[in-house]
C-alpha cells in the first residue's frame, strides 16, 4: 500500500511539531528525549518516513545518529521549507537529509 499524495501548503508551521493534539508518532532522539510530529507531514517530504509509517506501521521511530539539534532543524525543516543551517552542523544536516529523502 503506498501513500498518495495531496496538494498541501509548503509551510506547515513550524509552532505545530511536537503539538500533542497532531503529533501522531514520535521521535526518539540519542539523549532518549522524543518529540511529537505528524506522519502526515513527515511523509510528505520523506519517501523514508512515508515507509516507515504505511508499510512497517512505526509510531515511534529512533533518530539515534544524529545530534537532537541536528534532527530538531531537520524536522523543522520539513514543517516550514525553510532550512538555515549554521556551518557548524551543515555536515550533520546534509547526511540526514540524504537519510531521509
Amino acid at each position: 500500500m503506498s501513500a498518495t499524495k495531496v496538494s498541501v501548503p509548503c509551510n506547515f508551521g513550524v509552532e505545530n511539531l511536537h503539538d500533542e493534539f497532531h503529533g501522531n508518532v514520535s521521535i526518539e532522539f540519542k539523549d532518549s528525549t522524543s518529540m511529537r510530529a505528524s506522519s502526515l507531514i513527515l511523509s510528505w517530504n520523506s519517501e523514508v518516513f512515508t515507509r516507515l509509517f504505511t508499510e512497517y506501521r512505526q509510531s515511534k521511530v529512533e533518530i539515534k545518529d544524529f545530534s537532537k539539534d541536528v534532527v530538531v532543524m531537520f524536522l523543522e525543516s520539513l514543517y516550514s521549507g525553510d532550512l538555515l543551517v549554521e556551518e557548524s552542523h551543515f555536515r550533520e544536516i546534509n547526511k540526514i537529509s540524504h537519510a531521509f529523502r
